[in-house]
């Protein structure tokens, strides 16, 4: 193990396997956090007690970085005694086990919030939680169109009316986002409106990366944004624009270290004097005086760093529960946003809420839904989001899709649109009608000029397997036949990182890397891939059974998220014999038939 300290002063400690060897691939991950086991009874070191025994002395902390052989674990608190051996050389033989833990503080902050929404009045939680009811109705201010000082002007009609009708909500309104349409763009303009009417704003999302993808935005806008959270946890990018790096790398700080080093020296003239013969009760006050002065004067100017930190800050970014963080307990916001709200359960979009004036929604709920390991808290409520109850009950005055989307060609975009957005998306001139072909370096070919493709294995006798060990599917005749496709399309000069291969199992997915013709393309789960995208996709849909059994492909939400990550080539495969039990595989395999899209697996 080795020590040294993050530029935000964190305590970092280092771990290497006993035997030198890489981490194994499923381990811990960089954002985890971790309680920190002796092997060893330390007691020897002059520790005490065994922390094994009591867990009293137990440090925890939150993995920082990965490599391929060592965890870095940064640790908020000084490391304990027994730990702190560990680095001296005659103890580097000490061996320790690192426990991934879980984050109750979330939990705990979920429930407090739900009883804040139960018993609030005549607040701004009670009346979201009134409209919520239909207790209350949601108001409007008027806007006039003419005098807002659009800050992009790239925003197309639907993004800007978006941002019109969230400056004019009073109370509370939706941005209703399918994939592609720039919800996040057209909630950078809501924040950039904010910021000139001198609002604060809080802008959250339901995960680390979602949180980041914000930020990295608010940046490049050349916005003072200041994100809360451990740094572990944020992008490595973007860990200067954290709270903790702000307040070490300041100016003042460097006067602060200079005057907590003169602390440790007055400290240690004290311990002198004790060891010693006092010099005199004058000369102990005036020593004690000192360092009372020094100490006033540096929580005074962290305070001052601290108060000067966050009234520059023009955005706060962090996750639903950050709020409820120390640092900005006590604060209103004028403005919260929450972006992939739709991927949020209830109760933790219910925390940031209790501290705002005003709440705007992003999402999409024909995307991924918020994951529930629980199926009876599923199906007790758990499973819809605040943003399903608010857009099943709130006027059209309050709701917004946006219709424009820059992702996808027409022909992969147009089953999605049909099936889940009223056949009122509309791609943008800049995608309509791209195909791979216009990649620099790719063949021209029927292949590379055709952006959808369904192939039906009906017939073939591709049966799907249950692995073994696990509830997991696979089709090894399928698997085969991708990465046949995998294997022409390369061979057109197709750049494989521009490749994305998906499948709903797990099981699949294994199968697939195990035999990837080459290791950049990426080949993932659905949910591996949502608010992603790649100029080819192909889908695996593995279910091949005379039962007409589907498993995860009932979930039609997430075939919505398969089926929009490609830009210009998107290739569907599966059984139509086994499909077809369900409406949206058959309405799919009609649109692919009208499209001109469709074609057997016997004629390949």
């Amino acid at each position: 193990m080795e020590k040294y300290y993050s530029p935000a002063e964190h305590v970092l400690a280092t771990f290497v396997r006993q035997s030198k060897k890489e981490l194994p691939l499923f381990s811990l991950e960089v954002g985890d956090i971790v309680s920190l086991f002796p092997e060893q009874n330390p007691a020897f070191l002059g520790a005490g007690k065994d922390p094994r025994k009591t867990l009293s002395d137990i440090p925890t902390g939150t993995v920082y970085e990965k490599s391929k052989t060592s965890l870095t674990v940064a640790f908020n608190q000084e490391l304990p005694d027994w730990l702190l051996a560990a680095t001296e050389s005659a103890h580097r033989d000490l061996t320790f086990q690192l426990h991934k833990s879980i984050n109750r503080v979330t939990y705990k902050r979920m429930r407090e919030a739900l009883d804040a929404v139960y018993q609030t009045q005549n607040t701004r939680l009670a009346l979201f939680r009134d409209i919520s009811l239909q207790d209350e109705k949601p108001s409007l201010k008027k806007i006039a169109a003419e005098k807002i000082q659009w800050q992009d002007r790239g925003l197309n009609a639907s993004q800007k009316e978006a941002v019109r009708m969230a400056l004019a909500a009073k109370d509370v309104a939706l941005v209703h986002g399918p994939p592609g349409t720039g919800k996040t763009t057209a909630l950078l303009e809501l924040m950039s409106q904010s910021i000139l009417l001198k609002e604060s704003i809080f802008a959250t999302a339901p995960s680390n990366t979602a949180c980041d993808n914000i930020l990295e935005k608010l940046v490049e806008k050349g916005i003072n944004a200041v994100r809360l959270g451990h740094p572990a946890r944020i992008s490595v990018a973007l860990r200067e624009h954290t709270l903790d790096f702000k307040l070490a790398l300041h100016p003042m700080a460097k006067t602060i270290s200079g005057i907590e080093a003169e602390l440790g020296r007055l400290f240690k003239k004290e311990d002198r004097a004790r060891q010693r013969r006092s010099p005199g009760r004058e000369a102990e006050r005036e020593l004690r005086g000192q360092i009372t002065q020094l100490k006033q004067e540096i929580k005074s100017m962290k305070r001052d760093i601290f108060e000067r930190v966050m009234s520059e800050a023009e955005v706060i970014v962090g996750t639903p529960a950050s709020i409820q963080d120390k640092a900005i307990r006590d604060k209103m916001f004028d403005l919260l946003v929450i972006d992939e709200a739709t991927q949020a359960t209830e109760p933790i979009t219910w925390i940031p809420m209790t501290r705002a004036r005003k709440v705007i929604m992003a999402g999409d709920h024909f995307q991924l839904p918020p994951t529930v390991r629980s199926k009876e808290a599923e199906e007790r409520g758990l499973g819809k989001t605040l943003f399903e109850r608010y857009y099943d009950i709130l006027p059209d005055e309050f709701k917004k899709l946006l219709e424009r989307q820059y992702r996808m060609n027409e022909k992969i975009m147009g089953f999605s649109s049909r099936e889940f957005y009223k056949n009122l998306l509309i791609a943008d001139e800049s995608v309509r009608n791209k195909t791979l072909s216009d990649l620099p370096g790719v063949k021209k070919c029927p292949a590379t000029q055709a952006p959808l493709i369904f192939i039906d294995t009906a017939g073939k006798g591709f049966e799907e397997k249950l692995e073994e060990g696990s509830q997991s599917r696979y089709n090894p005749e399928e698997a085969e036949l991708v990465l046949s496709e995998l294997g022409k399309i390369l061979s057109f000069g197709m750049p494989p990182e521009e490749i994305a291969v998906i499948s709903p199992y797990s099981a699949q997915v294994r199968l697939l890397a195990s035999k990837t013709p080459d290791s950049r393309v990426e080949i993932d789960s659905v949910d591996g891939f949502q608010g992603r995208e790649k100029e080819l996709v192909i889908v695996s849909l593995v279910r091949s059974n005379m039962e007409g059994e589907m498993g995860f492909l009932n979930d039609t939400r997430r075939m919505n998220v398969a089926m929009t990550r490609a830009k210009k080539k998107l290739i569907v495969i599966g059984d139509s014999a086994t499909l077809s039990s369900l409406k949206f595989y058959s309405d799919f395999m009609k649109y692919a038939e009208e499209t001109g899209s469709y074609k057997s697996a016997w004629e390949l």
